[in-house]
Parts: C-alpha cells; sequence; structure tokens
C-alpha cells in the first residue's frame, strides 16, 4: 500500500506539470496570447491554487473559485458603475463603503463554521475578485471587459485542471477512505479480542485495569479524524 501511495503522489506532480504546461501555451503561443493579454496569468494561477491530489477536491475547489469569482467580479462590476454615475468625491466614497461592506460580510460568513467547512474558499476568492475589480474599475466599460476576460482565463485554467484529474489516471478519495476505515476496523477487532482475552485470564484488579485502558484505545479509535472527514467530503462533491 505504501509503493502504491508513493506511486500516487509521483502521478499527481506529473499531473499538475503536465497542466502548468498547457496553460503556459497561453503564453508561449503568439496566437493565444494577443488574445487573452496578460490576463493569461490568471488561467496560471488557477491551476497553481485549484489542482489537488483527488478529483473530487479539484472539482470541488474549482467549483468554488468560479462561484466566487463570478459574485465578486459581478458585484464588483456593479459597485464600480454606480461609483461611476455618481462621479466626483462620491466615487472614491461609494468604492470604500462597497469594499468595507463586502469585505466585512464575507469575511464573517468564513467564521460560519457549515460555511467555512465547504465555501472558505470560494468566499476568500470573492474578497479578492471583488476588491480587485471594484478599485480598478476607473470606467464602466473597463471594468466590464477586466471582468469578462478575467473570468475566461480563470474557466481555461479550471477547464485543463478538471480534464487532467478526472480523465488522466483519476486518483479517488473513496479509494483512501476505504483503505482508512477498513485499517480502523481491523485495529478495532484486534483490539477487542486481545483485550477479552485478557479480561479472562487475569485477576480481578486486573481485569478492571485492563478494561478501563480498552475503553481509552476504543475511544480514540473510534474518533473520526480530520483526514477522513475530508475524505468524505471529497468523495461526496464527486456525487454531486
Amino acid at each position: 500500500m505504501r509503493i502504491k501511495r508513493d506511486a500516487r503522489r509521483v502521478i499527481h506532480s506529473l499531473k499538475v506539470g503536465m497542466a502548468l504546461v498547457l496553460v503556459s501555451l497561453l503564453y508561449l503561443l503568439n496566437p493565444l496570447f494577443r488574445q487573452v493579454g496578460e490576463n493569461a496569468m490568471w488561467a496560471i494561477m488557477t491551476v497553481v491554487v485549484v489542482f489537488e491530489f483527488y478529483a473530487g477536491a479539484t472539482l470541488g475547489k474549482g467549483i468554488n473559485r468560479g462561484i466566487g469569482t463570478v459574485l465578486g467580479g459581478g458585484l464588483g462590476c456593479l459597485a464600480a458603475i454606480v461609483a461611476d454615475k455618481i462621479g466626483g468625491i462620491g466615487n472614491h466614497v461609494t468604492v470604500g463603503f462597497s469594499i468595507f461592506i463586502f469585505g466585512a460580510g464575507a469575511t464573517y460568513c468564513r467564521t460560519v463554521p457549515r460555511i467555512k467547512r465547504r465555501f472558505d474558499y470560494g468566499a476568500m476568492i470573492f474578497i479578492l475578485t471583488f476588491n480587485l475589480v471594484v478599485v480598478s474599475g476607473i470606467r464602466a466599460e473597463k471594468v466590464v471587459e477586466l471582468a469578462r476576460d478575467r473570468l475566461a482565463t480563470i474557466g481555461m485554467g479550471f477547464s485543463i485542471c478538471v480534464f487532467i484529474s478526472l480523465f488522466i489516471y483519476p486518483i479517488w478519495a473513496s479509494d483512501e477512505l476505504h483503505y482508512s476505515m477498513s485499517s480502523r476496523f481491523t485495529k478495532l477487532s484486534t483490539s477487542i479480542q486481545g483485550k477479552f482475552i485478557s479480561m479472562i485470564l487475569s485477576s480481578c484488579s486486573q481485569e478492571f485495569r485492563h478494561f478501563t485502558i480498552f475503553l481509552v484505545s476504543l475511544k480514540q479509535l473510534l474518533q473520526t479524524s480530520y483526514t477522513d472527514d475530508d475524505l468524505l467530503l471529497y468523495g461526496y462533491r464527486m456525487l454531486g
């Protein structure tokens, strides 16, 4: 099993390298660079931050990034247009006020346990995108164009990540979860068998002491680790 894990780490590394090469073509090939320009860096950043070891984790993180980018870009454009309509000193006041309101609101959402568990990355991307779009909104036309081009390049990076992760030697979290759970139940059965034999052969005082130790080890064994929780979440994302 250890050899299989090491092999999967190597395969994952090669897949990330392949994805980075593909998105780098947006810079390396002149026809592609003329279409996307400097926004090509967002595709590279997407691959770096989205590509995860498990296919479900990659898909979930990519969806989070897409939702955060769309919401942040859309609300950022809206805030920039409103600020541009107001004009003068009100422009800067509106931009600052919107940054404060949306930044504080999204940050508060990140502290809610249920939201933090599944959408923390999306909320962070929302804050980043909203601030970048709204502060760069000198003119409404430029803001809309900027958001559109940025979303397009992020979509390119996400598509490459999902394609490589799902269709080129996919690594499923369910396999790791199955191995983890079977290993736990094997340890549990061994512990139960050993402790009951020890209880039968020992004296009453020793029996009580062994039984106490057994209960402590049983409690530790049945506690689900954060790793198992994450694996279960990644598997759930693959099922929709």
